[in-house]
């Protein structure tokens, strides 16, 4: 980096500064505007790349970018050809790092922080397509993140144009193994689908920590785009909503007709799977287990647990009758073992259905300090104890957590956080009386 000789030039008005990356046709240069003292990335085409097609992309990546105006999109300053042939194009200097650069220092995100990052960018291609236009290499190296989790899609270097007359050669393929539709191997003609497809392989990996499709070799990996089913994401995510797999398998179709038309009707689906309020299988288990062991002791009342629960299609309700716990310590404190911020939760929350307030608050408290922060599990405990603590008529104190939630939680669940709140509000007010415990 250090014998870079391009550093400290000039170039089409900008002073180079240091390299902040390279791809196989170009390299990015952090720069400065020599007469407005205004920083941006420039972005030079390689010299160890100088065809002719790799020149037109490059200067059709100018002209492409510079028609668009999103938020989420890398704005372009400036591009253009200088004196000496070299090719070059000014944007926006996004401090922050990519979403490639993102995964490998933090491995899988957590669900929210995932849908609002890949959101984002699902916006920023709606927008692209309103233009006629498909990005074709949407992946997490063209995604960057800057540290509030703004998100911005960049190099449209080889966006395609669906209303040009040729401009792309038949059956060429362009984009990245990892994240290219069936129809982009087979040099089929692609739309924006191809980018909804793309954006799925880049949730899937946000959540799951790998590429759906990821093998041993680039063979292995084209063949099963084209014939390997999606694999299922609860697998590689265990903590993931069960109907977000069926969302994200229909994204990744193998038919561009089979997938969401849109990037933003697929996030929508995603977001709505990841707000469905359900108890997992596996840890449901664990606590109906325990309040069965606990009934041994000798309970006499009925408990009647209800679950929403998934096989990666409709969700179906079961009840579960059992024994209810006794009155004494024995089973809070065997559950208050836990660590688990889920498993506490799903405890609380079968007593919080049996209206067992004063037993579900230590649990609901626990819940809520041990959830991971950024899981939609946190924003459910969060909710509980609040709920809980309105239903002791400790009305003030429940108003805490409950707006807490509110911001937490999607907006879809507002319709349920917000009438809670109200009630607490008037409560504490003493315009009305505590539900009864």
């Amino acid at each position: 980096m250090g014998s870079d000789r391009r550093i400290g030039t000039e170039l089409g008005g900008y002073r180079l500064g240091e390299p902040l990356g390279r791809g196989g046709t170009s390299v990015v240069y952090r720069a400065e505007h020599v007469r407005l003292g205004r920083q941006a990335a420039l972005k030079l085409l390689s010299a160890a790349v100088g065809e002719a097609d790799f020149r037109e992309r490059f200067l059709r990546e100018s002209q492409v970018a510079a028609a668009l105006d999103h938020p989420s999109i890398v704005p372009v300053y400036d591009a253009g050809e200088a004196e000496d042939g070299l090719l070059y194009i000014a944007m926006a200097c996004i401090e922050g790092s990519d979403l490639k650069t993102l995964l490998a220092a933090e491995g899988k995100l957590p669900l929210r922080r995932a849908l609002r990052i890949v959101g984002q960018i699902g916006a920023a291609l709606d927008a692209a397509h309103a233009r006629g236009l498909v990005h074709r290499d949407v992946k997490p190296a063209n995604i960057l993140v800057s540290e509030d989790d703004r998100a911005y899609l960049s190099d449209f270097g080889v966006a395609k144009q669906l209303a040009s007359n040729g401009t792309t050669r038949t059956g060429s393929f362009v984009g990245t193994i990892d994240y290219c539709a069936p129809e982009q191997i087979e040099g089929r003609d692609v739309d924006s689908r191809t980018d909804v497809y793309a954006l799925a392989c880049v949730l899937y990996e946000c959540l799951a920590g790998t590429p759906p499709f990821s093998r041993p070799s680039e063979v292995a990996v084209l063949n099963a785009h084209l014939h390997a089913p999606p694999p299922k994401l609860t697998r590689a995510a265990p903590e993931t909503p069960p109907a977000l797999e069926s969302v994200i398998e229909k994204a990744l179709s193998k038919s561009p007709l089979d997938r969401y038309p849109t990037c933003g009707e697929f996030l929508a689906a995603a977001r709505a799977a990841a707000a469905e309020r359900r108890i997992d299988r596996s840890r449901l288990a664990v606590s109906v287990t325990l309040l069965l062991l606990a009934s041994a002791l000798g309970a006499a009342a009925a408990l009647g647990l209800r679950a929403v629960l998934s096989d990666g299609g409709a969700a179906r309700v079961i009840t579960t009758t059992i024994p209810s716990a006794p009155r004494g310590p024995a089973l809070d404190q065997l559950l208050l073992q836990s660590q688990d911020g889920r498993t506490l939760n799903d405890a609380a929350f079968a007593l919080i259905n049996a209206h067992e307030y004063k037993r579900a608050l230590p649990l609901a408290r626990k819940a809520a300090r041990t959830a991971e922060k950024g899981t939609v599990t946190r924003g459910y405990a969060i909710f509980n104890l609040g709920f809980t603590l309105l239903h002791l008529g400790r009305c003030k104190e429940s108003l805490l957590p409950l707006q807490l939630a509110l911001k937490l939680e999607s907006r879809s669940q507002q319709k349920f956080i917000l009438p809670e709140i109200k009630r607490a509000r008037a409560c504490a007010r003493g315009a009305a009386s505590a539900p009864a415990p």
